[in-house]
């Protein structure tokens, strides 16, 4: 529950640069009635001020929506704290007592219109989970709109969903590398379910990493004020143009501190385009192990920047190319890489099947390599068969739960998505079931569900199941599972 708070009352404050225009004039041979009036050339200078502002704010009004989500919530018993033990979780809202059923939530996000037939843009944080989804405009010019999800992706934090428009007006993205530090920006969003919300601000900072928001991507900094129901609403240049998506704030109370994170339009928009496509992210892969450079290992390698090369995976796209343990990785492409953090997200973004040029510090001379981007998604979650389950299973995504009509979309297993006709789990679980444990190990993948059933041999297997309703039941299978192969 949010404390009680004030409004206050706070000082204009006026741009330097306008100082030497703000003048009132009067008649100064008059000591009696003084009547102020604005000079003319005040007036012009703040009209042609605002006029930026005043546009970008209403076309912000036009294409900014808010959303309201009813999330489906988990239906079985607190198992000992997993699999829903979330460290970060628990940090914020503390253990949860066991219970039976939660009652559906209803949350408050922000989305803006990223083509004219109806797709809109969010965190995906607003929408994970969701049961409904419905969409009211800022303008109140359209009465409220149920919304289908199409796709999210927790890594970056981006979600696309869409509703049943055409020809409506959108936002068009801005290339986020030419944003400056001290540029002018606009948030547009819902804070607090005050709808309409336009706050004003600059880039505090680019680039900035290890902030724990996301895995992936670096993050713009603004002080425009951001607060609980901005998620997911645009970060705009003076063109009314997309620069970023307002995403997290660093608060101590949960509040506007001044310090607000969004996404970069880059990151949006690649993100954007897979989720329409696919319903999913495939992810770039190189194959290298990277590990920071500290003084120490600085002077001897000959530089404080870039990702150390601790290891390359045979085969990998790095290997193929010629990287080597101890090469240094100063850039890939035309970006310069500081940190091994820095790698990781330049890489994942790549498209898979890009070919990339890397520039290598080796014994203290610049190498540039060549390498073709793998795909991380196809080379750690390709699909798993078990001839003695008789069920083939495949990676879970919000976009194949969906496909299977789930309630819970925000669940770690595998999906069952065939069952052998001589299976022994055929009248036990049901195809688009997800599998999250087998013999008390945990199951992520189908690399996991393979490995796990290796395991098994004459024992008898256990499987945590999940079904389509969101209840978790266990499926047991004796020693005749061994005799069960085609």
């Amino acid at each position: 529950m949010l404390k009680p708070f004030s409004y206050y009352l706070v000082g204009l404050y006026i741009p330097f640069g306008l100082a030497s225009g703000f003048m009132l004039s009067a008649n100064s041979s008059s000591t009696t009635n003084y009547e102020p009036r604005l000079d003319k050339n005040y007036v012009k200078i703040v009209d042609e001020v605002q006029r930026p502002f005043i546009y970008v704010s209403t076309k912000a009004k036009r294409t900014v929506v808010q959303l309201k989500v009813e999330c489906a919530t988990n239906s079985q018993p607190d198992m000992h704290g997993w699999p829903f033990d979330d460290e970060f979780f628990n940090q914020f809202f503390g253990k949860r007592p066991p219970q039976e059923q939660q009652k559906a939530k209803l949350s408050l996000g922000t989305g803006f219109f990223v083509s004219p037939d109806g797709y809109i843009l969010t965190n995906y944080h607003v929408v994970k989970n969701a049961k409904n989804i419905k969409v009211s405009f800022l303008d109140h010019t359209e009465n409220e709109m149920p919304a289908e999800f199409i796709g999210g992706d927790p890594k970056t934090d981006v979600a696309v969903i869409k509703v049943n428009v055409q020809d409506h007006e959108y936002l068009s993205f801005a290339e986020d590398s030419n944003l400056e530090v001290g540029q002018c920006v606009i948030a547009a969003g819902n804070p607090f379910e005050l709808t309409t919300s336009i706050t004003m601000g600059v880039i505090s900072a680019k680039n900035r990493n290890n902030l724990q928001i996301t895995d992936v991507g670096d993050f713009i900094q603004t002080d425009a004020a951001i607060n609980p129901g901005n998620s997911g609403g645009p970060l705009l240049n003076l063109y009314g143009e997309v620069v970023g998506m307002n995403t997290a704030i660093l608060s101590n109370s949960g509040g506007y501190m001044g310090v607000g994170f969004a996404i970069p339009s880059s990151i949006c928009q690649n993100i954007m385009y897979q989720l329409k496509k696919d319903g999913q992210v495939r992810w770039g892969y190189l194959g290298v192990s990277v590990q920071f450079i500290d003084q120490e290992l600085g002077e001897a390698f000959g530089t404080s920047k870039g990702a150390l090369v601790a290891s390359v995976q045979k085969g990998s796209p790095a290997d193929k190319a010629g990287v080597l343990t101890g090469d240094v990785i100063l850039g890939v492409d035309s970006k310069n890489i500081n940190t091994p953090q820095e790698l990781e997200s330049a890489v994942r973004l790549k498209t898979p099947g890009k070919e990339i040029v890397l520039r290598v510090l080796r014994e203290k001379k610049e190498v540039k390599l060549k390498a073709t981007i793998d795909d991380r998604t196809a080379t750690e979650l390709g699909e798993g068969h078990d001839a003695r389950l008789g069920i083939t299973v495949e990676p879970t995504s919000q976009g194949t739960l969906q496909r299977y009509q789930h309630t819970v979309l925000d669940v770690e297993g595998v999906v069952v998505k065939s069952i052998d006709d001589n299976s022994l789990l055929r009248g036990k679980i049901q195809i688009g079931n997800v599998i999250s444990q087998i013999n008390n190990k945990k199951i992520r993948s189908a690399q996991d569900f393979v490995a796990a059933m290796k395991e098994v041999e004459n024992k008898i297997a256990t499987l945590l199941v999940l079904n389509q309703r969101g209840q978790y039941l266990f499926v047991s299978l004796g020693p005749d599972l061994k005799t069960n192969k085609k």
